[in-house]
């Protein structure tokens, strides 16, 4: 054993190198379990391998799967995609703002994006399980 710690109170691993270190600021946690060698490098492989490190019932470190919580994400995305067809067309908003006529082009460019931003909010991301295939602009 070298010397490795788990707290689950701080969320990490401590080294009994540093607790010096600790005592003299904030204190060694009262929670820190003393772990071998093995099981941190264990640990910090899974972590490598996108499992997050949790204490367990006993304050024990230990790999969990991650699940990734695709309607948050999903709902993101969404809105950055919004966000950046709102943003291809800020300089055909300020004409309209400006009370200015729009060229063919830009007002094909306009109906596209606004039809693009319709489908996009039209996706339910409260249910959405997987990442989406998202919709593309036409133009």
């Amino acid at each position: 054993m070298n010397g490795y710690y788990y707290s689950a109170v701080i969320g990490g691993f401590l080294y009994e190198g540093d607790r010096p270190a600790f005592e003299a600021a904030a204190g060694w946690p009262a929670d820190a379990v003393a772990i071998s060698d093995r099981w941190y490098q264990h640990l910090i492989d899974g972590q490598t391998k996108g499992k997050a490190i949790v204490p367990n019932e006993q304050g024990k470190p230990v790999l969990k799967a991650i699940t990734p919580d695709y309607p948050a994400m999903v709902e993101l995305q969404k809105q950055r995609l919004i966000s950046d067809a709102m943003q291809s067309v800020s300089v055909i908003q300020l004409k309209l703002q400006a009370g200015r006529a729009l060229s063919e082009s830009e007002s094909v460019t306009l109906a596209a994006v606004l039809d693009y931003i319709d489908e996009v909010e039209s996706i339910d991301t409260a249910s959405v399980t997987s990442q989406v295939d998202w919709p593309q602009i036409t133009r």
